[in-house]
């Protein structure tokens, strides 16, 4: 039975794809970017977030807890241990103030499936779909090919949001099946990108070489514009000289940082390592226009 591991669904989306969209949350990425927005998605286990605002501190997680994994973390509040915590549930079903929250829920196919299938009709006027996301959505492999099968035998449109940090042969199981993916591209420097996210870019970009190549649906390439990591004169001259030469491109999408994710740092008890660094707006990036055209390219600010 095909099984995917599930931390959120968002229903009528509009800012992952085109039209209406349901996407689907995947755990599991090998990347550890410090501006990583859902860092819940990073684990592949299921874990329990703290919503640190709602807790009232009664300490009734720790007592009812089977495996003795919940422990105080002054700043931080009730946490449950990686290691320990078995995800039973106990902890989140008898907080008297609902503030703490499985992310991670195991899926089939057709469980999925019925979930999608619930918004069809607005698929079909929008021209939307179902976008997979995480985490890294390509470790679901069979999963997402299957899925995408059935939403082209039904006139619908599937997307896949990649790191490309997945070996080729996953991309290669489910590639084709997609209409559209979007890779993202965090550094072009692979001794710079291994110390932003944990690897060096050697993998990610000869799998971002293979779907130039060989892809034939639709693909976008999506660089988080994150001050003070990758925003400087020579990460984006290296990345626009690097990405001209690729042939197959359809889109080139710069997303401006925000710090969004903060709460989620918290509630996992992890400290957020971009500190107090601000929210970007659109128009601090248009320079990168004047940039893009020295180089032939066009892009989009998001």
């Amino acid at each position: 039975m095909l099984e995917a591991n599930v931390f959120n669904i968002e229903r009528y989306a509009t800012e992952d794809g085109y039209g209406i969209r349901t996407v689907i949350f995947l755990k599991g990425c090998q990347l550890r970017c410090r501006w990583c927005a859902n860092p819940e998605s990073q684990e592949f286990k299921p874990q329990v977030l703290v919503n640190v605002n709602s807790c009232i501190s009664c300490g009734k997680c720790m007592n009812v807890c089977p495996n003795k994994a919940v422990f105080y973390k002054k700043g931080f509040g009730y946490l449950s241990d990686r290691l320990l915590c078995t995800a039973c549930g106990d902890c989140i079903t008898q907080c008297y103030v609902d503030a703490r929250k499985l992310m991670g829920t195991v899926m089939n196919r057709e469980e999925l499936l019925d979930i999608i299938l619930r918004d069809e009709k607005y698929y079909a006027k929008s021209g939307g779909g179902v976008t997979f996301s995480g985490g890294e959505p390509f470790f679901y492999a069979e999963m997402i090919r299957e899925i995408g099968k059935e939403m082209k035998q039904r006139g619908y449109n599937s997307l896949v949001e990649t790191c490309g940090q997945v070996p080729l042969e996953r991309i290669k199981q489910a590639s084709q099946e997609v209409d559209y993916i979007y890779f993202d591209f965090k550094h072009y420097n692979p001794v710079k990108h291994k110390e932003l996210t944990g690897f060096d870019n050697s993998l990610i970009l000869s799998n971002l070489e293979w779907l130039d190549k060989e892809y034939t649906g639709h693909l976008a390439v999506r660089y988080p514009y994150i001050p003070g990591c990758n925003s400087d004169d020579d990460a984006i001259r290296g990345f626009f000289q690097y990405i001209k030469q690729l042939t197959n491109i359809k889109e080139i999408v710069f997303l401006p940082y925000h710090r969004l994710g903060l709460p989620k740092y918290q509630g996992l008890g992890r400290t957020y390592e971009m500190g107090e660094l601000r929210s970007l707006k659109k128009v601090e990036m248009v320079h990168l226009y004047d940039t893009a055209k020295e180089y032939g390219l066009d892009i989009k600010i998001q």
